[in-house]
């Protein structure tokens, strides 16, 4: 069932409350969905599916439009600055670029950017650079006018899951499977520093190399690099494992105390982590999303979601969280009280 409510109606009069959080709409689609994005402008969200096919929702109406171009499971995705043009990567290894705004978009630009599976990628923030990674353990920076590579880096002993640009910058900070982070230099691709978060990162008797650093993201001022993940591992087949999320002071490099979702039992990986403009971190943590605040220990609230979450996205108004389920279904919670609503919709 949609529940179809425009953001816009009630940003500014809703305050953030995770504690409040409530279902605002849930979208079906037939296949699983692996990762979202929320367009800067709010009138998009999409999601990247196993049936090789990008969904995307109108928010305002709940109407679905298929994207079709990639040839195996859509992994990542990301929006340039001014919303019009969308860029997805999947494990075909190819690099796609599309103007959302048309009524059913079609691929603009398909480049091959890796050999093997195209894991991670994100638009610089004045939208002239893409950079991705791949399982050919190579990042590479695109130009996002014409599609040339401008740099290529390489240097992950093992496979690189996410790249982020460092804001501000053209400089790319990478994360791999073993617990590497990798900040490179945008002018010549050299190595400039290595964060080291293998404390996430587990390899139990001769099982393959288990957890990593999953996802990378700054804080709104960007003193803060936060790598998600899981820990304390010790059962692989089994799932027995711990949520956690380890921020790094950007400048100097030094460990902050790490996040440790203990509320959940060794059955949870933090799959991705943003931090809401107000300074509170949210991470999706299986079936359930997070909200802590960095330097606590453990988080505050655990709200629950009817399925598996594999990526999560906040709308522009910083109250509404969009989530990909393995079930197939997008979701949106809306974190914020209802305090000043009814006089707010009573003067409109």
């Amino acid at each position: 069932m949609t529940i179809a409510i425009d953001p816009a109606d009630e940003a500014t009069v809703l305050r953030f409350d995770p504690r409040a959080a409530r279902l605002v709409s849930d979208w079906a689609h037939t296949a699983k969905l692996l990762c979202c994005r929320v367009d800067p402008t709010g009138r998009f969200v999409v999601a990247g599916a196993t049936d090789y096919t990008i969904q995307r929702w109108e928010i305002a109406t709940g109407t679905k439009t298929a994207l079709v171009g990639h040839e195996n499971w859509v992994r990542t995705l990301g929006f340039s600055p001014d919303g019009r043009t969308l860029y997805s990567g999947a494990y075909d290894g190819r690099l796609i670029s599309w103007e959302i705004g048309e009524e059913t978009p079609q691929p603009k630009q398909s480049i091959q950017a890796h050999q093997g599976w195209l894991r991670g990628l994100a638009v610089s923030d004045d939208g002239q650079r893409v950079v991705t990674c791949g399982n050919d353990r190579l990042e590479k920076i695109w130009s996002a006018a014409d599609g040339q590579l401008i740099r290529e880096m390489s240097g992950h002993p093992n496979l690189p899951y996410c790249v982020q640009f460092v804001p501000g910058t053209y400089d790319v900070v990478s994360g791999d499977i073993v617990g590497n982070i990798h900040h490179w230099r945008a002018d010549d691709g050299g190595l400039m520093r290595k964060f080291d978060a293998s404390e996430i990162f587990s390899h139990i008797g001769d099982i393959a190399p288990f957890g990593g650093v999953i996802s990378l993201t700054f804080s709104p001022d960007a003193k803060k690099l936060t790598a998600t993940g899981l820990h304390k591992c010790t059962n692989a087949p089994a799932g027995s494992r711990r949520a956690v999320a380890l921020s790094f002071n950007w400048a100097t490099a030094e460990k902050l105390p790490k996040q440790e979702c203990i509320q959940k039992e060794l059955d949870a990986t933090m799959w991705r982590a943003i931090y809401h403009h107000s300074g509170t971190m949210i991470g999706i943590v299986e079936k359930e999303i997070g909200f802590w605040n960095p330097g606590t220990e453990d988080v505050f609230h655990l709200a629950a979601t009817p399925s598996d979450i594999f990526d999560c996205d906040l709308h522009p108004n910083q109250l509404d969280l969009y989530t990909a389920h393995f079930d197939g279904h997008l979701r949106s919670m809306r974190l914020g009280g209802d305090q000043g609503l009814e006089t707010a919709r009573k003067s409109t």
